[in-house]
């Protein structure tokens, strides 16, 4: 090598710097990992809440629509034929009228009293089993069917010579050649306002519908006669009802497996006019329980005085138990009362549904007991509590829903 001549070293990273950058990079992969799926996590617990808080709102919204139905197009005075019947089986059965007498628009059965945690029982003999301490309410009125015949009605011009069905614009709206129908006179008056059902020429309770079926009707001159539709197939009920309570279903694969133990689904259920057994119809899953409470104006001044549990059992307010139960009974529901009905005095129906918001959250611990009812109602309130039940790692919601059935005198 020749003088004046210098060696250019070769630079780079030693095998020790190497580790030590492929550490950090290491590190900080992983805390961004960890980061992530934090997000991730989260993302799906808001994801599923904001899906049952949607669920809720659609089912909850269809419930609310439901009570505001109650009551329309049913008969306030004694039929003049018996019909066939109501639910067929199970605890359904307990909230049927009798067959002659007008039913009860808003009836229910009180399931949270005292030692509740072993009330069991099911709706119907379809297998559902309803959650202990959960209040079961059913609803009557002529819309509360599935059948597109439900959602029909009209009136009859009536005449010396003839009386035939009023034709509206929309033909959707009017009943269809061979609906099962209710004819029903109304009468109003400055003291009270009565409903009668009007019996086939053979003594039926229903008609079948057609443009010349009501032609023998003419003696009804003078009167106001609604045709309310029902459904498209032969009765057994001159109305339609829509149970709503919670309950287990027969099969684990019909229920979120994420739902809490112990919990059920929100169903409606329309009974049949076929059979008296039970379509189910789930509105909301992972549901603990429903409370229903009762609000009554008892001296017609137009203001709630008295709130009710569903059966009347419990009262906060200026009316007794004797009075509220006996409104409540089929007895006071025909007249029979103390002045007391459920179509003269009911005023607002609340309910109170207890449902999972989210899934299992191992981190979380929920205040226990949840209270669902109202301040100052706490005779009627009941405590859910979360601790015994084994739900402490998973969030509730309590929905509070509050309906003026819009179809009672009451209200009107």
């Amino acid at each position: 090598m020749g003088e004046g001549m210098t060696v250019k070293r070769e630079s780079g990273y030693t095998l020790v710097e190497l580790i030590v950058v492929m550490a950090i990079f290491v590190v900080v992969i992983m805390l961004v990992g960890q980061s992530f799926n934090v997000v991730l996590t989260q993302a799906a617990k808001l994801f599923k809440s904001e899906e049952s808080n949607i669920d809720g709102m659609v089912g909850l919204e269809m419930l609310r629509h439901d009570l505001n139905q109650a009551g329309y197009g049913l008969f306030t005075e004694p039929a003049p034929a018996a019909y066939s019947g109501e639910a067929a089986a199970g605890m359904s059965v307990f909230l049927n009228d009798p067959f002659t007498g007008p039913p009860r628009p808003v009836v229910a059965l009180e399931r949270s009293a005292a030692g509740c945690s072993s009330a069991s029982g099911q709706p119907d003999d379809q297998g559902y089993a309803l959650v202990p301490c959960s209040d079961y309410l059913a609803l009557k009125g002529t819309t509360l069917g599935m059948s597109p015949a439900a959602q029909r009605w009209t009136y009859l011009n009536i005449t010396d010579h003839s009386a035939t069905p009023n034709v509206w614009p929309s033909a959707a709206e009017n009943p269809r050649q061979g609906d099962s129908v209710v004819l029903v006179n109304r009468m109003v008056s400055a003291s009270a306002n009565s409903a009668t059902l009007v019996p086939t020429s053979s003594g039926g309770f229903y008609h079948q519908f057609g443009s010349a079926a009501f032609n023998g009707y003419t003696s009804l001159t003078g009167s106001t006669v609604n045709a309310y539709g029902i459904d498209s197939q032969p009765l057994r009920m001159p109305f339609n009802r829509a149970d709503y309570f919670v309950a287990k279903p027969p099969q684990a694969s019909q229920m979120s497996a994420a739902c809490a133990p112990g919990t059920g689904v929100l169903y409606k259920a329309t009974v049949n006019q076929s059979d008296g057994r039970l379509t189910y119809i789930p509105l909301l899953d992972c549901v603990a329980g429903m409370q229903v409470v009762l609000g009554w104006d008892t001296n017609a001044d137009g203001v709630i005085d008295t709130w009710s549990n569903a059966d009347g059992s419990v009262v906060s307010g200026t009316a007794a138990v004797s009075d509220i139960q006996q409104a409540l009974s089929p007895a006071g529901n025909a007249g029979a009362s103390n002045g007391l009905s459920i179509r003269n005095s009911l005023k607002m129906v609340k309910l109170y549904v207890l449902a999972q918001n989210g899934r299992k959250d191992p981190n979380y611990n929920s205040p226990s007991p949840i209270l669902a009812g109202d301040t100052g109602e706490e005779s009627l309130t009941y405590p859910y509590d979360i601790v015994a039940a084994g739900w402490q790692n998973y969030r509730w919601r309590l929905y509070r829903l509050v309906a003026t059935p819009k179809n009672l005198d009451v209200n009107q």
